[in-house]
């Protein structure tokens, strides 16, 4: 290792222990061992070796290794501290059934939090009723309590708003813990439970099954904070736009229950959501106005920290205590701390301390998304843009000083750019004055005597901001992309306009609550500044949204495409090692890493995986000669993706969730930001396969549950057609996908009985609805669209929601419904297969799309019975999940995915 590089990272002896702990931790995921007191006795004989060879460098080999097996050990221990008692143990070991009602007991960990139709309630499990027996359990359990309509009729809270903090309760309601779709790509429900430290959720159908016992003791310091936590949140509402309020309520308090979807999408788009999720950039902006202020009021350093941290870690509990919001809160503790005992450490350094710290206390937090979307982040800043940055100014800056006589020894064009942006010519005067000797120094700007003043602030300041947004976007390129299958082109832009406006936003409605208390006509002004300031934040992005430059979805490259990340990450360090290095004042040669030719090949190798990151050109395999169906785990609905022997694919609905209020005329003007099945599940299991283009959509018919999730697949994908059977623009859920295909240009097609497709040697024959001369008849389920994929010997019968009109239609128009697979009819409801037509098609196999716990009771045994007597294999995906269907036109497979 060169001597400069040596010097550097000594200096960083937390970031490398960090780093080796980490080693240990990832190595458990992969290895099991069943003596952990000899892992410990490896850890003891390797510090007794080091203190043995104190002093050599090989006393710091075996301090990494024992970091290392210290982290392996801590992963193992981990897993074997749960109690026995944890809901989430009883859960999976089947002593509870998920989906059956219990009566819970416990303490609320907070005030009930507010959403637009209930409240969430956060409790510390301590009793369970089920089935007659009581049980002693340990865990956190969340709840949803849906709000009466009374309540919301006649005022902003609701019957439980009495609950506090520390309040014992008992409640009567369905917990459950399960996975709910079963698909590859598709996260485990469980396992997003475990992220957020939840052992169970569960639903209160009537606030009058709460049951308030008593108020335990508490903090009450603590609870004063939650209790204006929600009086903030009440006054943001009352006060501020719906737009607004939601933004603020979920930047400034950590509640994204008021944040509706259009606003949430159009921070998606650009790249920029994180800035609504209380995370590190929060914690630093409140930490660091917090220091300023107590700067004014003493000198005294250690008041300062104390008043600092104090208050930030009161915020902290106040907004959950979610873990990322607790680790940027440990690292500004551990800034500062050494801020109070007059110690600079580095900040590479604290990060590391930082690192270990969390990593100790929570060891699986390595795995969670969150952690590593922090620490790159923060890696990436600190590692790599600082430095870069204090190089840029010290270029633009530089006087000649006994330190650094010689100019800086760069290009000329960077030389004369940096003094464009850092050069003041009224220091130099001064710092002439200042020595006892003369000089001249002739600078040369792009742009002399044009450039100074604000406007050269000004270009500073944007030019650091869209530095460091782009360092990071290149660090968390492949993060971005296996977590969110996105590629944002606007979010090096966006951020800081979004981040500009939103400050002042926060301020002002910040402002607005304060004023309140001593003039409600001064504290209307604040939050009519706060609603401009949103309104002209959003400008922007919705241009770009609009205009589709926003961002782009792709699919993650899987098993061996999974070594192109990694290997991203060789050029990335060495380009961050190589500015951390950097010698501008040297004479002479730099180090050897900073060769002109490695530094281009570098550049080179990091441009290269780039393009195969965006580009993906090995994510996905041409056909292979078969056909393969897959019969998706939507829950209640439908949706089939074909893949043809040529490559070619063809979805067949998109499921999607039907709205009960809305067709009851009694749904919200206002639209949660929640995932759809499109996006949650659809879309993620076409990335799994590492698709980015669908060649046909079809849409069976306009029900919710069929063409809900298409809209989010058209958003995601490339289509290229789209086919109907009735195009009822009347309709809501087909209005929304006609027009979201009308701005994705892809051209659409109105088939009917005796219309055929062909993809290579595979034929679709649609066999339903009728012609009609109104395509924008009624798209109910009796005018689905039914298929028939024939391949060789072998065929499948698609059949839409169909009842029992369509099917005597099908049955006395003739022509060939026998079949090799059914896709059954509606669910299985008893509404549809008729004897007689399930006698025609005759099949093998009836797979059922349903969910686990179908509200309309699908499917009704007596329709299961009757395919099963036609001596048909019933199958259904809310059984085991996802199921695969493949053939090469004789042969026939079909797997499940909770079987395999």
């Amino acid at each position: 290792m060169p001597e400069d590089v040596d010097k550097t990272f000594s200096r960083q002896p937390l970031l490398w222990l960090a780093v080796w702990f980490a080693f240990g931790i990832l190595t458990a995921k992969f290895v099991v061992v069943d003596g952990l007191l000899s892992v410990a006795a490896v850890v003891v004989a390797l510090v007794i070796a080091a203190i043995v060879f104190r002093g050599r460098e090989l006393a710091t080999v075996f301090i990494a290794i024992a970091f290392a097996v210290t982290g392996f050990l801590s992963l193992h221990a981990e897993r074997q501290s749960v109690r026995p008692d944890r809901l989430s143990v009883l859960y999976d070991n089947g002593t509870f059934q998920s989906g059956s009602p219990v009566e819970v007991e416990g303490v609320l960990l907070g005030r009930p939090e507010a959403t637009v139709q209930g409240e969430i309630l956060t409790l510390r499990a301590e009793k369970l009723r089920y089935r007659g027996g009581e049980h002693v359990v340990s865990g956190k359990v969340r709840l949803f309590a849906l709000r009466s309509r009374q309540s919301e009729i006649s005022n902003l809270r609701s019957e439980i708003s009495d609950l506090k903090y520390g309040s014992r309760i008992r409640v009567a309601c369905i917990l459950e813990r399960e996975d709910e779709f079963l698909n590859p790509g598709v996260i485990a429900r469980r396992e997003m439970l475990d992220r957020l430290g939840i052992d169970a959720m569960g639903s209160v159908k009537s606030q009058l099954l709460i049951e308030h016992i008593a108020d335990e003791s508490v903090f009450l310091p603590l609870a004063w904070v939650y209790d204006q936590r929600a009086n903030v949140i009440d006054e943001f509402r009352r006060n501020l736009s719906p737009k607004a309020a939601g933004v603020m309520i979920a930047s400034l308090l950590g509640n994204r229950y008021f944040l509706d979807k259009d606003t949430a999408d159009l921070f998606r788009d650009g790249g920029t959501f994180h800035i609504l999720v209380i995370s590190g950039l929060h914690i630093t902006f409140i930490g660091g106005i917090l220091l300023l202020i107590m700067r004014q009021i003493t000198r005294n350093r250690w008041l300062q920290f104390g008043v600092t941290v104090c208050t930030l870690w009161a915020y902290t509990l106040a907004v959950g205590a979610d873990l990322p919001v607790v680790r940027a809160a440990v690292m500004f503790t551990v800034l500062l701390f050494g801020y109070a005992i007059y110690r600079r450490g580095g900040l590479l350094n604290s990060l590391g301390l930082c690192g270990l710290v969390l990593l100790v206390w929570r060891p699986s937090a390595l795995f969670d998304p969150s952690f590593q979307l922090t620490f790159v982040s923060v890696l990436a800043i600190v590692g790599c843009a600082f430095p870069f940055i204090e190089h840029l100014r010290a270029i633009g800056s530089w006087t000649p000083s006994a330190e650094r006589p010689f100019p800086p020894n760069v290009p000329h064009w960077l030389k004369r750019f940096c003094e464009t942006l850092y050069w003041r010519p009224e220091v130099w005067p001064i710092e002439v004055n200042r020595q006892i000797w003369t000089a001249k120094i002739f600078k040369s700007p792009l742009y002399p005597n044009r450039v100074k003043g604000f406007l050269q602030k000004g270009i500073r300041y944007v030019f650091e901001g869209l530095l460091v947004s782009a360092i990071v976007q290149i660090w968390m390129l492949p993060l971005t992309v296996v977590y969110f299958h996105r590629v944002s082109i606007s979010s090096v832009l966006l951020n800081l306009w979004v981040s500009f406006f939103i400050a002042i936003e926060s301020f002002a409605a910040v402002a607005g609550v304060i004023a309140g208390y001593f003039s409600m006509l001064l504290a209307a002004g604040f939050y009519s500044i706060a609603d401009a300031m949103n309104w002209i934040m959003l400008l922007l992005p919705r241009l770009v949204s609009d205009g589709g430059w926003a961002s782009f979805r792709i699919p993650a490259y899987e098993s061996l495409g999974f070594v192109i990340y990694v290997i991203y990450l060789v050029p990335v360090l060495f380009l961050a090692v190589a500015a951390t290095i950097w010698r501008l004042f040297v004479v002479g040669r730099q180090s050897s890493l900073l060769d002109r030719r490695l530094l281009v090949s570098a550049c080179a190798i990091l441009a290269l995986l780039t393009a195969l990151t965006v580009f993906h050109p090995f994510s996905k395999s041409a056909g292979d000669g078969r056909l393969h169906i897959d019969f998706l785990d939507v829950g209640q609905g439908d949706a089939a993706l074909v893949t043809f022997p040529d490559g070619r694919t063809m979805l067949i609905d998109g499921g999607g969730r039907v709205d009960y209020r809305a067709k009851d005329d009694e749904a919200e003007p206002f639209e949660r930001d929640v995932r759809g099945i499109g996006e949650a599940v659809v879309s993620e299991v076409l990335w799994a396969k590492g698709l980015s283009r669908i060649d046909v959509i079809v849409a069976t018919h306009a029900d919710a549950d069929h063409i809900e999730g298409l809209t989010d697949v058209v958003r995601n994908f490339s289509i290229g057609t789209a086919i109907f059977g009735r195009t009822p623009r009347d309709d809501p859920d087909f209005a929304e996908l006609a027009e979201v295909l009308r701005r994705s240009s892809v051209r659409t097609e109105v088939v009917s009985r005796g219309d055929t497709l062909r993809f290579g040697d595979a034929t679709v024959e649609v066999l339903y609805p009728l012609a009609s001369s109104d395509p924008d008849a009624v798209s109910d389920n009796d005018h689905s669209i039914v298929l028939r994929i024939v391949y060789g010997n072998r065929s499948f019968l698609f059949t839409g929601d169909i009842e029992r009109s369509a099917e005597a239609d099908l049955t006395s128009l003739g022509g060939t419904l026998a079949t090799d697979l059914v896709k059954v009819p509606h669910h299985g409801s008893r509404t549809s297969s008729t004897q007689s037509i399930v006698e025609a098609i005759g099949a093998e196999y009836a797979v059922i799309s349903v969910g686990r716990r179908s509200p309309f009771g699908h499917p009704h045994p007596e329709i299961v019975e009757r395919w099963k007597s036609a001596g048909a294999t019933v199958l259904t995906t809310g059984e085991k999940g996802m199921i695969s269907v493949s053939t090469d036109g004789v042969d026939l497979t079909i797997d499940q995915f909770a079987a395999k």
